[in-house]
């Protein structure tokens, strides 16, 4: 799996302590039913985290195994996980794996991250790797 997501990445709280949609590692998920914002609670593979709805945090039997697709996700258990990319326009970049240091998207390009806030929202900034 490489480094794990580690909780706090540069002071910001990345996983386990997500509070709101402003702050942390945001994700989409399907819970079921429908697509929804979610948080990642913890990694258990480079492509498999232990995830919840944002509204379900206070409801452990809701803390789910779910893995990275490529596009959006369309059944139960299906997250995507993003960022962006200053270099390509800004352009959104659907990621494959996630570490420690290093994001890699489904064509397998390879990127350094950090999380950058807006004031309205956490992001991952993605940094390509030459």
């Amino acid at each position: 799996m490489g480094r794990p997501l580690r909780k706090d990445v540069l002071g910001v709280d990345a996983i386990n302590t997500y509070v709101d949609a402003a702050t942390g590692v945001r994700i989409e998920l399907h819970d079921g039913s429908l697509r929804t914002d979610g948080v990642i609670l913890k990694q258990r593979g480079a492509r498999t985290f232990q995830a919840c709805r944002v509204g379900d945090l206070a409801d452990s039997t809701k803390f789910l195994p779910y893995t990275l697709v490529s596009g959006t996700p369309a059944s139960n258990g299906e997250m995507s996980l993003f960022g962006w990319n200053p270099t390509n326009g800004g352009e959104r970049v659907n990621l494959a794996k996630i570490t420690k240091r290093v994001a890699t998207d489904w064509n397998d390009n390879r990127y350094t991250w950090a999380l950058e806030n807006d004031s309205s929202n956490d992001y991952i900034v993605l940094t390509p790797i030459s």
